[in-house]
């Protein structure tokens, strides 16, 4: 066996499974190593690899489309190769490297590779940006339909709906599934590209021309015209290149930028001077205006152009080369474009440009991002817009600026008046933080500062960047006036304002129709995110409860898990239930997926797009979402009956798929009562099952079952399509009070195994069944703790070996409680012979009276 390398890192136990077979079965010793090789393989494949998701359920269990965690096939991703920043499409990256590759793996339905080579911008728990290695690239069969997002800036991304997301929460970043995204919910997009200085690009690289003679190794070569081969990207190139993109042209030999600024027309004849071309210059009317023309004869230069940014209006991109250059270049390849292209207007307070290239635009916002500005993508019938918020105008005039006199004095004005807004405590709508909590009231309590400056914050649970920036200057000064310690809550918020994202509100979701084969993803270990050229950061791989789709919550595996169940918790801290479904039923996956939505919690603002309070009327006003109401099978007029049932004397109007609560008179405040009110209404439950907050089907074996997050299984087995012989929770109280104590006994024994085991340990059965023994004997469930199996112990010395020893032998003291050491560890404290064994007789002897004879 030794002979096959790499055996030794299987379990013991496997391969003397694979003996006992192998006596009983005559098997030749080609055969038993060819069995034992795939033995080996079989088991390396299905290790999980640091940072997958390991436990009770992972995400490469199934293989249903359910659980599809994929992207559209032109969903394009920021890659890195060979240390330079590469834009590609998602599936032609993946279907190029599967396609050549000879070690193509398939499993559960998925094809995969390693994806070896290829880095990809993730984002970390500390909200920072930085490149990891892809572990695994793959494919999946695409469903007919997927989900297609829209954030507040524009930004975009389609993938199937059990894909996940990140959102952030309790300041942590965490996944979400996007079957669980609503309108209003936070997904975080890119500010900040890490920069990488590539100093030089190769012309050998975008064009095919001759090289030039030995004598002039380091110039293409075309008949009296010369380029370098290799160009420096640094800020006069970099210029050019947004010229072209903003006013220039390329056809028939030769490169022309247009523009009557004379400065702008400088700028173009200094770096066409610098590469050795010469030019020449028309004034002109064409187009009803005067226009000037810089034209470039010169077919090498024209060609590189138009293939590195592409040519005409409709089809320029930003060049390739420049995500990784210098600052120096990106900064002038943004100023002359916008000082080709943009409108800097003090009015609207804005910077905003057009084109009529969708892709140019996507290239510039994330150009942008080098200097850690946002912006917005619009589109009207016409052209995209790009669209920067005054909030950003000093950076992009400290950054990039601007050549044209009256386009930087009124930059300036903008840059002024973002100086006076922030001073003036400006509401920053651009760029809103949430998921903090009550962190903003918990350090104003510790501090003793009034709460009501924070208040407002909490209550819409968001703040504004600029905003958390002053709160944290306060809380600083603050706690050194007074020597109290916030260090650690004033790091969490440090944490937020220094991120490398937005936290952009979704605006729109909706389902589309696909027509490709498949759907793509890429493994990134540790981190699990990666971030699209639209900028928007995903979640790739779900090590989460349900597989594919419940956001929030990590199911509790391991010790902490054990920890629960031996401790006999109230309640576990990730309650779930496995519901089989009678046959036929559980063989038809659309009957399934009714009976998992009948099973669903239901409350208000799961159907609702909107809450809004009318401030004159002092009403609150619902928009309902037609869409979900028709899915889980509930109309308006049930709603209003359970609001009116909700809010005694309330009225409620229904004008379309909106409803009007009209509340009662109260004595507090209309405006308060209508809010505190709102808040009611949101969790309204409507209908499904309470407590159970999520639903997945799921094929298991030949039939398909439904994991829910959340427990009432008193409820649950009132649906006769359910079969409540085998559905089961994993909270042993319920199951207790339902089904009895033995069925508890079961399920802590059979939840105990199932942890221990995935963990690799091998502990046998009998040690399991004794704990669970002694936790159920007495009729209901004991924890082992001081105050469950170990308080109710007879002796006050095994009382007090435990916990708290000194509280047991006082207690016991007061009482004169009397110890009979009659078991085990007393009789070791006190070293004295153990009443079991050889320990257990007593020798008895007959002894004489005196002077009688035996």
């Amino acid at each position: 066996m030794t002979e096959i390398e790499g055996l030794d890192a299987v379990p013991k136990g496997l391969i003397d499974a694979f003996n006992s077979l192998h006596k009983e079965y005559t098997i030749s010793e080609a055969k038993k190593k060819e069995i034992l090789k795939r033995i080996k393989e079989k088991y390396v494949a299905s290790k999980i690899s640091p940072g997958e998701a390991i436990g009770i359920i992972t995400a490469e269990s199934f293989g249903e489309p359910s659980t599809q965690m994929c992207v559209s096939y032109d969903e394009k991703v920021i890659t890195k190769v060979n240390n330079k920043i590469k834009i590609a499409r998602i599936g032609e990256l993946i279907d190029r490297t599967l396609n050549s590759r000879s070690n193509v793996s398939i499993k559960n339905g998925y094809e995969f590779c390693n994806g070896v080579g290829i880095s990809i911008l993730a984002l970390n728990n500390n909200e920072k940006l930085e490149w990891k290695n892809v572990s695994r690239l793959n494919r999946h069969k695409a469903p007919k339909k997927l989900i297609h997002i829209i954030t507040r800036s524009g930004r975009k991304i389609t993938a199937t709906d059990f894909h996940s997301f990140v959102t952030r929460k309790n300041n942590s970043v965490i996944s979400i599934a996007g079957k669980d995204l609503k309108v209003g919910s936070k997904i975080p997009v890119i500010n900040y590209l890490p920069e990488h200085c590539a100093s030089t690009v190769n012309v050998c690289d975008y064009v095919d021309f001759p090289s030039a003679s030995s004598h002039n190794a380091t110039r293409l070569y075309r008949p009296t015209k010369f380029i370098p081969s290799t160009i420096s990207l640094d800020e006069s190139f970099g210029w050019f290149i947004g010229a072209y993109l903003a006013e220039g042209c390329a056809e028939g030999g030769q490169v022309c930028i247009s523009n009557l600024d004379k400065r702008y027309i400088q700028n173009a004849k200094r770096f066409i001077a610098h590469i050795g071309l010469d030019f020449t210059e028309k004034f002109h009317n064409r187009g009803f205006a005067p226009s000037r023309d810089l034209i470039i004869n010169s077919s090498l230069l024209a060609k590189f152009i138009s293939t590195a940014c592409g040519k005409g209006s409709r089809n320029k991109f930003i060049p390739e080369f420049a995500y990784s250059a210098k600052e120096e270049f990106v900064s002038g390849l943004l100023r002359g474009y916008f000082d080709g292209d943009a409108n800097f207007t003090t009015k609207r307070k804005m910077i905003r440009v057009s084109s009529n290239s969708e892709e140019l635009l996507d290239g510039i916002k994330l150009l942008l991002t080098r200097f850690g500005i946002f912006a917005f993508k619009s589109k009207d019938h016409k052209q995209y817009y790009l669209i920067i918020s005054c909030k950003y105008t000093p950076l992009f005039l400290n950054n990039i600026g601007s050549d044209i006199p009256y386009k930087k004095q009124a930059l300036k004005k903008l840059a002024k008046l973002a100086d006076k807004k922030i001073v003036a405590n400006y509401r920053d709508y651009t760029d809103t933080i949430g998921g903090f909590g009550t962190l903003l009231i918990d350090i104003s309590k510790k501090l003793r500062l009034p709460t009501r400056y924070v208040n407002s914050a909490t209550k819409r649970k968001k703040v504004g960047r600029t905003a958390l920036m002053r709160y944290i200057h306060k809380f600083e000064n603050t706690a050194k006036k007074k020597n109290i310690n916030v260090s650690d809550e004033l790091d969490i918020l440090r944490k937020a304002v220094n991120s490398d994202v937005v936290w952009d509100d979704i605006v729109k979701i909706e389902y589309t129709p696909y027509s490709h084969n498949y759907v793509y993803d890429l493994t990134v270990p540790e981190l699990h995110t990666f971030t699209t050229f639209d900028g928007i950061i995903t979640h790739n791989t779900l090590n989460t409860f349900h597989l594919a789709g419940v956001a929030e919550v990590d199911v509790t595996i391991g010790l902490p898990r054990l920890i629960e169940l031996f401790d006999a918790r109230k309640q576990p801290s990730t309650p779930m239930m496995t519901v089989f479904i009678e046959k036929p039923n559980n063989r038809d996956p659309k009957k399934v997926k009714q009976i998992a939505e009948s099973i669903k919690e239901t409350k208000l603002e799961d159907v609702a797009d909107e809450f809004s309070i009318n401030v004159f009327g002092s009403h609150i006003e619902i928009t309902l979402n037609e869409k979900r109401m028709r899915d889980i099978k509930i109309d308006i007029g049930e709603i209003k009956n359970a609001i009116l049932k909700s809010l005694v004397d309330s009225k409620v109007n229904i004008n379309g798929n909106k409803l009007t609560v009209h509340l009662k008179k109260s004595e507090n405040p209309p405006l308060k009562e209508a809010y505190a009110k709102k808040e009611k209404l949101k969790d309204l439950f409507l209908n499904g099952i309470k407590g159970v907050s999520r639903v997945l089907p799921i094929k298991k074996d030949d039939e398909y079952v439904i994991l829910t997050l959340g427990s009432n299984l008193k409820n649950v087995f009132k649906i006769k399509e359910v079969d409540a012989s085998r559905t089961i929770s994993n909270d042993i109280y319920e199951v207790a009070n339902l089904l009895g104590i033995e069925a508890a006994r079961q399920l802590i024994i059979e939840e105990s195994k199932t942890v221990i085991g995935d963990q690799g340990l091998d502990i046998n059965i009998r040690h399991i069944m004794l704990i669970a023994d002694i936790m159920c004997v007495r009729g209901s469930i004991k924890g082992i703790t001081r105050s469950g199996i170990t308080g109710d112990k007879a002796s006050v010395l095994a009382r007090s070996s435990f916990e708290t020893p000194i509280k047991h032998l006082v207690n016991a003291t007061l009482i004169g409680e009397k110890d009979e050491l009659n078991s085990v560890i007393e009789n070791v404290m006190v070293n004295q012979q153990v009443p079991l064994g050889t320990g257990l007789p007593d020798l008895i002897v007959k002894m004489l009276n005196k002077g009688e004879k035996g």
